[in-house]
């Protein structure tokens, strides 16, 4: 937490200054095919974080009328909003994180499964993480061609998002290898 709000505030905030004008809709939508793999955020709480953004003037939400359509919001970074996040970003990042594993929650207590339920657990662990796989290299492929800081930063941490699920990939197969008739 940096200057007493959460860090979903400020990836809200980034993300409006990368994608101006954009809706509340197409924010939750890009979020959650890009930094949702390591920074997870429900569109409910995207829309908390716009209403906050707007209350402490770093952004201002302007109405779009459209024939035959919904009205909508978009939104923009203020000058205000700039500065707050150009100070979010010069603070350093916590120097370690975490993330929550269902997978590997499970696989710290297979000591309690059959093996048969530990070989099917880390099977669909590797489907997920090949699945995981074929996404960023997608992404990767996709900003690839366009030459903006934007989808250089974008496809970076694809390629970060991508060498970390090879890795999980990776050590699924050693650990196959490890359990080798244990799971027999």
């Amino acid at each position: 937490m940096v200057a007493g709000f959460p860090e979903s505030t400020y990836a809200v905030l980034g993300l409006i200054d990368k994608l101006p004008d954009s809706s509340g809709y197409e924010l939750a939508s890009v979020a959650s095919g890009s930094f949702a793999h390591f920074w997870p955020i429900s569109q409910t709480l995207l829309y908390r974080e716009l209403k906050r953004l707007a209350d402490l003037g770093w952004v201002v939400a302007t109405r779009v009328e459209r024939a035959g359509a919904p009205l909508k919001w978009t939104y923009q970074t203020t000058p205000a909003g700039q500065k707050a996040l150009d100070d979010w970003l010069a603070r350093p990042a916590p120097a370690r994180s975490s993330f929550r594993s269902g997978f590997l929650l499970r696989f710290f207590f297979a000591y309690r499964m059959q093996p048969g339920q530990v070989r099917a657990l880390l099977e669909d662990y590797r489907g997920a993480m090949q699945s995981l796989c074929d996404e960023f290299e997608a992404v990767i492929d996709k900003l690839e061609a366009s030459a903006t800081p934007q989808a250089r930063a974008g496809r970076l941490t694809a390629l970060h998002g991508l060498r970390t699920a090879e890795a999980r990939l990776a050590w699924t197969d050693e650990v196959k290898v490890l359990l080798g008739e244990n799971l027999s």
